[in-house]
């Protein structure tokens, strides 16, 4: 037999090798079931290769199916944001324009200044007799007369008493001092105001604190209340009110959880906190059944 045609695992060599042995001793069994062996050996190893293979192929999937799957509900969150957004831009009045503060300037009275009527007193002189103008009065007839003496003579008031209550009542009045305007509140901001952790985070207190009013759900009333505030420089929530109401138990509660709602992130104009104006939508829907 050629060394070339020999088959090691072929029955003619098994019997040629165990030729005149006890083929009961173990080891001829052995190798007449190696054929056996081999073949199924191979057969596992080629099933776990395919297991292995579709376990691969099965997770690449889950992966994709995942992805695919995060990326779509990302892409509806950022839609539901965009949404709100534009709905609070199309529910934003427009600012009406404030009316002008009148000024009423107090009109200047003017006081007529009250002059004591004088007679000039007589200087004592040593001139001529003819160069005498003024009669001279002596001092008893000065003490009868009751006209004010003065240096020259002036035309006024008789009533000295009179003179010189005018003159206490003119008083000069100072200017009062102007009151501080009240700040302004913007319609739109550069950076507007914002809800601690985000419009998610708002989402989700509404949703944790809105309490459906029983009588608003007996009657099957439903629908969208519109708030609007102010949200002031330190972010605290002042002059709450209903733009668009639905019901009166509806609207009370939207302003009680508005009420309700912490301190925000003020809106911002060139980096400074400004007062702004908020319009906020609650939604009230009931669950269909």
């Amino acid at each position: 037999m050629s060394k070339r045609n020999v088959d090691l695992t072929s029955k003619e060599w098994r019997d040629l090798v165990f030729a005149d042995k006890n083929k009961e001793f173990g080891a001829y069994q052995l190798r007449k079931d190696s054929d056996k062996r081999h073949n199924l050996a191979a057969l596992f190893t080629l099933i776990g290769l395919i297991v292995v293979f579709f376990l691969i192929v099965a997770y690449s999937k889950y992966s994709d199916y995942k992805a695919e799957k995060d990326a779509i509900a990302l892409q509806e969150q950022r839609e539901k944001m965009a949404a709100a957004e534009l709905l609070q831009q199309e529910d934003e009045p427009e600012p009406e324009p404030e009316p002008e503060e009148q000024k009423f300037e107090q009109p200047e009275i003017e006081i007529p200044e009250e002059v004591l009527a004088t007679v000039q007193v007589t200087q004592i002189a040593i001139v001529d007799a003819d160069q005498v103008k003024n009669e001279v009065m002596d001092m008893e007839t000065q003490k009868e007369d009751n006209t004010a003496r003065g240096v020259v003579n002036q035309e006024g008031s008789d009533d000295a008493d009179k003179f010189k209550a005018v003159q206490e009542q003119v008083v000069v009045k100072e200017p009062e001092p102007e009151k501080p305007k009240e700040e302004e509140i913007f319609q739109a901001v550069e950076q507007n105001a914002e809800f601690p952790g985000g419009q998610a985070a708002l989402m989700k207190f509404l949703k944790d604190n809105i309490r459906y009013p029983e009588a608003a759900q007996q009657n099957d009333i439903q629908g969208r209340v519109i708030v609007r505030f102010v949200v002031e420089k330190d972010g605290s929530i002042g002059q709450i009110t209903i733009m668009k109401g639905v019901d009166k138990d509806l609207d009370r509660e939207a302003l009680r959880v508005v009420k309700k709602m912490p301190k925000w992130q003020p809106g911002k104009n060139n980096g400074v906190a400004v007062r702004s104006y908020f319009n906020l939508p609650v939604t009230f829907r009931l669950q269909q059944q």
